[in-house]
């Protein structure tokens, strides 16, 4: 399997293709903490996540962030870069140490010349990150954080989670603050309900990530709306 083909920017492409795009690819380490891009300045980068994960948030007038999306392996992320003259809509942060390829914008728009699927690879993510952000918005509206938070494990454990060797278990490799940021509440109250649902047989709590065990009763809980 070449390094590209699980990176959905590079779909359609064939072999040779893209070896030519990996070419053009530089290898880049972030330690936790860094800084990627600022929202509001020009996108003269493309990440590819290999392993580790980035978070992508808004900076509000009084400083605190707003978590919009977390990124991980397999993901691309600065994808403004892609388009002419593209601006970062959001920051990004590494939560985690983290290796990255990483692409030039002068490159890559040399590249989306030679393979125009590039272009509308790039727009179809781009409709997809605003339909996570729509539903994201929907969420925090109408849900408890007990639905946000049974939703947002849900989709973290389909898109990133990897097998525990349990039958049925999937393993989450994010923090409690982390998922704390995602869906907008404290730390606090997602370790109170991690510990709750690790009780209840639904999770389970470990350093540096998170267990679904119970998939089906995770659902369940994401779909009913929550009384005190």
């Amino acid at each position: 399997m070449h390094m590209l083909e699980r990176y959905r920017l590079f779909e359609g492409l064939d072999p040779q293709a893209l070896d030519d795009i990996a070419a053009y690819a530089r290898v880049s380490h972030a330690r936790r903490g860094a800084i990627l891009f600022e929202e509001h300045t020009p996108a003269e980068t493309l990440y590819a996540v290999q392993n580790g994960w980035v978070r992508l948030y808004k900076l509000a007038a009084d400083g605190r962030q707003s978590v919009i999306r977390l990124s991980g392996p397999s993901d691309v992320v600065g994808i403004s870069a892609v388009l002419p003259e593209g601006m970062y809509t959001l920051a990004a942060q590494a939560i985690s140490p983290c290796r990255l390829l990483t692409w030039q914008a002068r490159d890559l728009h040399r590249l989306i010349d030679r393979y125009p699927v590039l272009q509308s690879n790039s727009l179809r993510l781009l409709s997809e990150y605003r339909d996570h952000l729509q539903q994201q918005f929907l969420e925090l509206a109408t849900e408890h954080v007990e639905q946000r938070l049974a939703h947002t494990l849900i989709r973290l454990a389909d898109q990133y989670g990897a097998p525990t060797g349990a039958p049925g278990q999937v393993k989450i490799p994010l923090m409690q603050r982390d998922l704390a940021d995602l869906i907008g509440v404290s730390h606090y109250t997602v370790n109170r309900l991690l510990h709750l649902w690790q009780q209840q047989g639904l999770v389970q709590s470990r350093r540096g990530c998170v267990v679904v065990t119970d998939r089906q009763q995770l659902l369940t809980r994401a779909e009913t709306p929550f009384e005190s």
